[in-house]
């Protein structure tokens, strides 16, 4: 297994638990202890975990976010289920928001075979994914690009959105939550997909099933203004747990 593949195991271990012990990282992964322990030092030193005696700790404050790098490579086989169970909701002829995220860049890719639809989007990976397909007509937000999440945001973008409508918008989120609704870390972002939901007819909340339950530091919206959420189906004990409490929320789910 290849450094880079191990480092992404381990952020997704701790993104589900919390925690790992040295001892247990080394049987989930196949490696040495010592093997463990220098990718835990390299992990720390890029600002993404904090290591313990014996172990690791998930960075579990609220404005923690990490890059768009960083997460293109974590549950990359949720991320396409989603991203199917999503573009199959979109019809010829629809105008859609795609939001940015390792998400929704899934949906767009999906969506390349698609024809005759338009896609406005403050993604540039998005837009540059999306460019050559003849069948979509995509459009740029406009804004400041934040070059963490490669993504367009502020005043300018809010105001382009306050003037379209949309069939349909795809919002990515740090965290779903019943007390919380939809959070993300960063406050302009939160602003901008708040300024998206306002454009669309539907909103469609696209997240991995580690989202749910979690709060992130900016508020984007209640639970209430949701229509649907497209979420990768939880596997394991603590995992259906997590689906089961998900389930009371009152807000349609369709689990990929």
């Amino acid at each position: 297994m290849f450094q880079e593949e191990r480092h992404r195991q381990i952020l997704t271990i701790l993104e589900e638990d919390g925690r790992a012990t040295v001892e247990a990282l080394s049987q989930q992964l196949g490696v040495s202890a010592a093997t463990v322990r220098r990718d835990l030092s390299e992990l720390e030193k890029q600002g993404l975990l904090r290591r313990t005696h014996g172990g690791v700790l998930a960075l579990s404050g609220t404005a923690f976010e990490p890059s768009l790098g960083e997460k293109s490579g974590e549950q990359m086989e949720e991320k396409r289920r989603i991203a199917t169970a999503a573009a199959s909701l979109v019809r010829d002829g629809e105008t859609i928001i795609l939001d940015a995220g390792t998400t929704t860049l899934e949906i767009a890719r999906v969506l390349t075979s698609r024809r005759d639809i338009t896609v406005v989007t403050n993604s540039l990976p998005i837009a540059a994914e999306l460019a050559a397909t003849e069948g979509v007509h995509v459009i740029l937000t406009g804004g400041d690009l934040r070059k963490n999440t490669m993504a367009l945001v502020g005043p300018a973008t809010e105001a382009f959105l306050k003037k379209i409508t949309a069939d349909r918008v795809f919002l990515g989120t740090n965290g779903v939550s019943p007390e919380r609704g939809l959070s993300t870390p960063n406050l302009l972002e939160a602003a901008t997909k708040r300024a998206m939901l306002g454009a669309a007819t539907e909103v469609v909340v696209v997240a991995d099933h580690t989202k749910l339950g979690r709060v992130a530091f900016a508020h984007v919206a209640d639970l209430s203004e949701v229509d649907r959420i497209v979420c990768s189906e939880p596997r394991g004990e603590r995992a259906r747990e997590k689906k089961a409490a998900a389930e009371d929320w009152q807000v349609p789910i369709i689990w990929a």
